[in-house]
């Protein structure tokens, strides 16, 4: 629904991630449902940023309404600075390939992702929305007894994506000739995208389709930089307490006495497993300063006699 009906919502939309628990479970098939309708093009994703902003600048100067990231290599976390700045732009910047020239484009597309078991981290996690699809099966290619069979290449027909369309279109003009009541119900609030989620959200329960965005809560535990904080401030509390310690006092206490690891493993390391510098430390707690991790907090302050800055961790009220 989201790109027939942006041009009257002038919502902003969240990066859609369909994922599954093995493969065969019909994402590619899923997407395609919704690109073949408006357009679409399927792109690879990289881990470069530089990459990422180069695919994004090119496939924004063409007219696709859907972009697609296919099948992104199983466990992968998709955690980019990139990424999480074009979800919630409403124009994108960018200079031309091969020129000096800057070019600006409306952000009005619906970008998609899928992939087995992936995970979310940083800024990503909060302007994403799941789709979840877990056949439960040992060989979920195989399954028979669908309403319509081979669907993969039953909607590359150009007389059946009609009739999906001409359904969509008829579903839209009912519930807009209604006044496009917004959700009655309760919708998680989503920053940016509040306003796509109450439209999206009426429009279903209009249809009579319920329970809307009601994995939002059971989702955050696929944010892996929240479950890893959430773990290293929980060890934390448990090794200090409410102690005030400064970056380089935590980071002496981070390392493993008489071959044991009080932290259990949770001490923040380099991406090659080392033990991270006091500067870096430093720096990784000044970013997550008064950030809630489900139910703990880092918090901050300078300590005017030393002249420097300590830290402490809190959990929420019971």
């Amino acid at each position: 629904m989201t790109p027939l009906i942006r041009s009257f919502t002038r919502a902003l939309s969240p990066f859609g991630l369909i994922e599954a628990s093995m493969p065969g479970s019909g994402k590619t098939i899923l997407t395609g449902c919704v690109g073949l309708l408006v357009g679409q093009t399927v792109q690879t994703w990289t881990e470069s940023e530089d990459e990422l902003r180069k695919t994004i600048t090119t496939v924004l100067a063409d007219d696709h309404g859907v972009i697609v990231f296919d099948n992104l290599e199983e466990g992968t976390v998709v955690n980019s600075a990139v990424l999480a700045r074009l979800m919630t732009e409403r124009t994108w910047s960018d200079r031309k390939l091969g020129t000096n020239t800057a070019s600006t484009f409306a952000n009005d597309r619906l970008w998609l992702a899928t992939g087995n078991n992936l995970r979310t981290g940083g800024d990503v996690a909060s302007r994403t929305v799941w789709v979840r699809l877990d056949p439960d099966c040992p060989r979920p290619e195989t399954r028979t007894g669908f309403t319509i069979p081979n669907l993969d290449s039953w909607i590359l027909d150009p007389r059946n994506r009609a009739t999906v369309l001409r359904h969509i279109l008829i579903l839209i003009l009912d519930w807009t000739s209604h006044g496009a009541p917004p959700a009655s119900g309760a919708i998680p609030q989503m920053r940016q995208f509040t306003a796509w989620a109450r439209h999206l959200g009426g429009f279903l329960e209009h249809h009579g389709i319920t329970r809307f965005l009601a994995n939002a809560d059971s989702v955050r535990g696929l944010d892996d930089d929240n479950a890893e904080w959430r773990s290293f401030l929980h060890a934390w509390r448990d090794v200090h307490g409410d102690s005030r310690l400064t970056a380089q006092q935590l980071r002496v206490s981070g390392e493993p006495t008489a071959g044991t690891d009080p932290w259990a493993g949770t001490f923040p390391t380099t991406p090659a497993g080392k033990p991270v510098t006091t500067k870096s430390l430093g720096r990784r707690l000044a970013g997550h300063v008064d950030r809630w991790h489900t139910d703990i907090v880092l918090r901050s302050a300078i300590d005017s006699h030393h002249n420097c800055r300590t830290y402490w961790v809190e959990e929420a009220a019971s």
